[in-house]
């Protein structure tokens, strides 16, 4: 079998592409080892001349990051969760169910991609003060849910919609019920929509910051974005070597998850380019 004579320019193409997305994970690793003067100087790009890995212990001590890194993780894990259900039961109807007015609940739901989150600001915090939804876990993760429904509902749906209805007629004639054809038959084959609807939500959710401002007022309930400002000054100034070792730590839980996720987002991702 002959080599592609195409193959060394890729291979020095991919190469050089994983140093460019590499460096800036090595840029903030040398610097979390560093004090402001060394960051701040002349050598910003050069390995650090003392590795102060105190500023780890000051990111997890004085920034209460692991802290901030768990409450991130359950934000996203269960608004992620509590969208995908949502989601997969309104996809089942809307792709599935033949009724009046099914594309107009349909548009209803996917207008939610149109409308900008900075417009919804006043009237979502007005809203949950009512019900006293501030430094509440419950009221935010339901509103995290509801942010990622539409996009969550627009994916699955297009995907369900390819898949045969004979499925559903062999399944009837089974004696199979609603809940049944959902969750034991049509789940499985929809996965890769719902992986990639899934991991898309989280890493939303994970990085987060306007909600957490508007709604987070305990530094307890802090998510990562949250906690980042412990190391801003009373006038501005920014202790940046903690701020580096805070964004290290805050880096490795999505980095689990990509490399989980990695192959069925990639499978979704593919398999809805060409879904009708």
């Amino acid at each position: 079998m002959t080599k592609s004579p195409f193959r060394i320019p890729v291979y020095i193409f991919a190469a050089f592409c994983s140093a460019v997305f590499l460096y800036p994970l090595l840029f903030s690793f040398q610097n979390s080892l560093k004090d402001n003067t060394e960051i701040y100087g002349d050598a910003v790009f050069s390995l650090p001349a003392g590795w102060l890995w105190s500023n780890y212990k000051q990111a997890i001590v004085d920034g209460n990051m692991l802290w901030a890194v768990l409450n991130s993780f359950f934000y996203a894990a269960a608004g992620t969760l509590l969208a995908l259900l949502l989601a997969l039961m309104a996809s089942f109807v809307l792709s599935r169910i033949s009724f009046k007015f099914r594309e107009i609940v349909y548009v209803y739901f996917i207008t939610g991609l149109m409308i900008p989150v900075f417009s919804l600001m006043i009237p979502i915090s007005r809203m949950i003060g009512t019900v006293n939804g501030f430094n509440n876990y419950f009221a935010l993760i339901v509103l995290y849910a509801v942010i990622e429904l539409p996009f969550a509902i627009f994916l699955m749906t297009g995907f369900m919609r390819g898949i045969s209805k004979e499925i559903d007629e062999s399944a009837v004639i089974d004696g199979c019920k609603p809940r049944t054809l959902l969750f034991r038959i049509l789940l499985p084959l929809t996965m890769p929509a719902v992986s990639t609807a899934g991991i898309l939500a989280f890493f939303s959710i994970y990085n987060d910051l306007i909600w957490n401002v508007l709604l987070i007022s305990d530094k307890n309930m802090y998510n990562i974005s949250m906690a980042l400002f412990s190391f801003v000054g009373q006038y501005g100034a920014v202790q940046m070597g903690p701020t580096f070792a805070s964004i290290m730590i805050t880096i490795v839980p999505t980095v689990i998850v990509y490399l989980l996720f990695q192959e069925k987002v990639e499978n979704g991702l593919s398999a809805g380019a060409v879904k009708e």
